[in-house]
Formats: C-alpha cells, structure tokens, sequence
C-alpha cells in the first residue's frame, strides 16, 4: 500500500523570483559606490582658530605665526592619568619634529584658577611648548569628546590626523610636512 505524502503550498519549489535578484544587484551597486567614495575621497575639515583664555610655557602663538606651519595639538587636563602617561611620547615626538619646523601645542579646558596644577603637570612631564589654558572654545570645534585627544594640522589648516586614525601620527606629519608652504 503506497501513501502519498501530501505537501504544503508554501514547501513546494518555486522558482525565483526576479526581486531577490534586483535587490542583490541594488546591494551590490551601493556596496561598490560606498567602497568607491571611501577610497577616493577623503573628507578635509578646516581646523578652527586656536584660542585660549591664557598661555603657559611662553606665549600663544598668534594666527600669523601659525600659517603655513604643521601643528600637532594636544588636549589634556592635569587630572588626566591617560594624559600624563601620554606625555613622554609625545616629548618624543617634540624632540623628533621640532627642528623641522612642526609647531606643538597644548589646550587644556582648565582655567587660570588652576594655574597651579596646570604649571606643575607641564613641569612633571617634561612639556615645554606653548599651552593655552581655558580654551574650552576651541576644544568644543575640534569635537574633543574625550581627553587625551591629539590632532595634527597641515599646513592649509586642515585637520589630517587624530587619536582615532588607523595612520601612525609620524606619517600624518611626514605627509604634512611635505606639502609646499
């Protein structure tokens, strides 16, 4: 005795559909436009205007003296235990960069009313160039979110670099450096 087996509707094959089709084809577009944009255009931010309430370890650089120069920026706060273990290296790079022309600086939300403190974390860690203290205006435009944060400057004034850069910093300044002034 043979028993039919009876199937459902919905587990009988079907053919294809042509709409799974479209949309792998639209995906696969999107996908190689994305991959396209990614690798032929990279989006340059204009660095904003460095201010800050006051400077410690000399003077603040004025706009003139910044033009044309590479500048590597660093945010830091005297509290921050990620920024004082940050320093050394970037004494390091201080020392590497400086005779080639590449301007450090250093800002710190802090205000004049911690003079103190900020005096003695410059001291402690061995940072010699210039700081502006109180300079939460400039922080807030380049979207310092977090602190230590760290930015180089090419010498048009674009943001090239950051902390969250896949890019060592030395060849963000390299490559800055080599533009024409």
């Amino acid at each position: 005795m043979s028993e039919e087996i009876e199937t459902e509707p919905s587990l009988q094959h079907r053919p294809p559909s042509n709409g799974g089709k479209i949309f792998s084809a639209v995906l696969l577009v999107v996908v190689a436009v994305a991959f396209a944009f990614a690798f032929t255009i990279r989006p340059v931010s204009k660095a904003p205007e460095i201010r800050a309430a006051g400077w410690l370890n000399g003077p603040g650089p004025t706009p003139e003296e910044l033009h044309g120069k590479v500048l590597v920026v660093d945010a830091w706060a005297f509290w921050c235990g990620p920024c004082r273990a940050s320093a050394p290296e970037l004494v390091k790079l201080h020392e590497r960069y400086r005779e080639r022309g590449v301007v450090f600086l250093g800002l710190t939300s802090e205000g004049a009313d911690q003079d103190a403190e900020n005096r003695r974390f410059l001291a402690d860690t061995k940072i010699t160039w210039p700081n502006g203290f109180g300079a939460v205006g400039t922080l807030i435009k380049l979207k310092a979110d977090f602190i230590p944060q760290v930015w180089v400057i090419d010498r048009k004034y674009n943001l090239i670099w950051n902390v969250n850069s896949s890019e060592p910093i030395e060849s963000a300044i390299d490559r800055a450096l080599a533009q024409k002034p």
